[in-house]
């Protein structure tokens, strides 16, 4: 039975709370937009089926042309390559000078993995240093002399495991009936999914663990569980810890030696603390040139390009959700990628490539239930043609 209310005005504390129209914005606002740059350019740029739950690669290069000394006297007519594996490719008549001195010297025996040159020097005598690197200048055959051993190069099997990345999603029959703004649910909820789901693999091309385990202890009682190895997990010739600010020499040193090698398609991913320090180059009179930009690679609008050496511009895109990470020593903000797109590849298993798959729910139940799956690896090839600066800060 209503009451009888006595007053000169209703206000609105008058009104039932549930008679009110809520002022609700249809649009539903993300704390962080999509940033899946990587894993956007991977697959703009095409990918082969795998095969089985491992794929390999061959990688090879030519004979190495460069090897660190360890200390010698000024005249030794022995002289230890620190790398004794390295000295295989070594051979009697090979002549060698030190870049550091200018001192050359022919070869004359190698000791079989000891890394132990016996050597004739030639010219002005000098000592090296520990670290002095040697270069291979040619080898020269005496008048005469028969034909030496060849040299190859051993190709090296390259390798890596694909891994189940699953984003499933449930609500109850009731759930999916309610009028909600925004749109019904589970509509907003894939969209959402979707976008989680990029950023799994995003966090795996370059995060990623390489393992392959039938542990017994396993939450599946021992089936075979496979993780993809991401960039971090390869790249180990060129990665460097900077250990506080970046200054434009430390990056251009570095640059120089990661684009020596593979191709020019290279592009840098860098956390926000290092896209900190590239914008603030030239702003600081250090040199380098910051051309900010929307242009597209790959398919994907990047940040802006820096100054390379070898004449040619880099493209940056800055992981903004890095941010989100600690830098310095303690987390991945303070890390910047160079990567070779050349020698990246993403692996779907074969008919195992992203799926939205429906109606996941059990027999009988009230629900719906859904999810993204995909079983994928990556091909990281090169890993000299990469590059990681770690710690900046």
């Amino acid at each position: 039975m209503a009451e009888v209310a006595v007053g000169t005005y209703v206000d609105t504390q008058e009104i039932v709370a549930d008679e009110k129209v809520i002022d609700m914005d249809s649009k539903m606002r993300l704390l962080d937009p999509d940033q899946t740059q990587f894993t956007t350019m991977t697959s703009r740029m095409g990918s082969r089926a795998a095969t089985r739950e491992k794929v390999n690669w061959l990688e090879e290069s030519y004979v190495l042309d460069v090897y660190t000394a360890s200390a010698y006297t000024s005249g030794a007519t022995s002289v230890t390559i620190t790398t004794a594996a390295e000295s295989r490719a070594i051979q009697p008549n090979d002549v060698l000078r030190n870049m550091r001195t200018g001192q050359a010297m022919i070869v004359d025996a190698v000791v079989t993995g000891t890394g132990v040159l016996t050597v004739r020097p030639q010219g002005t005598n000098a000592a090296g240093n520990a670290g002095d690197k040697l270069l291979y200048v040619g080898n020269a055959y005496p008048q005469g002399a028969n034909i030496g051993p060849p040299k190859y190069s051993a190709r090296v099997l390259g390798f890596n495991y694909t891994q189940i990345f699953r984003e499933p999603w449930s609500f109850t029959g009731t759930a999916t009936a309610i009028e909600l703004y925004g749109g019904g649910e589970p509509a907003k909820e894939a969209a959402r999914k979707a976008v989680e789901y990029k950023r799994q693999i995003e966090h795996n091309g370059f995060f990623g663990a390489r393992f392959f385990t039938t542990a017994v202890n396993a939450p599946n009682t021992g089936d075979p569980q496979g993780g993809a190895g991401g960039l971090i997990e390869f790249i180990a010739t060129n990665k460097q810890n900077v250990g506080g600010e970046l200054t434009s020499d430390f990056l251009d040193l570095f640059l120089a030696t990661v684009l020596s090698k593979g191709s020019n398609d290279k592009v840098i991913f860098t956390g926000t603390v290092g896209a900190y320090y590239i914008s603030r180059f030239h702003r600081s009179g250090q040199g380098a040139f910051w051309k900010p930009s929307n242009e597209s690679v790959h398919g994907v609008k990047v940040d802006g390009f820096i100054s390379g050496v070898f004449g040619y511009q880099i493209p940056v895109v800055v992981k903004k959700e890095w941010a989100n990470y600690p830098s310095g020593a303690n987390g991945y903000n303070g890390n910047m990628f160079v990567v070779d797109m050349t020698n990246i590849e993403r692996r779907p298993l074969r008919d195992r490539d992203t799926k939205l798959l429906t109606n996941r729910q059990g027999p009988g139940e009230d629900r719906i239930a859904a999810e993204y799956l995909s079983e994928m690896s990556w091909t990281i090839a090169q890993e000299r043609t990469h590059g990681l600066l770690t710690g900046i800060a």
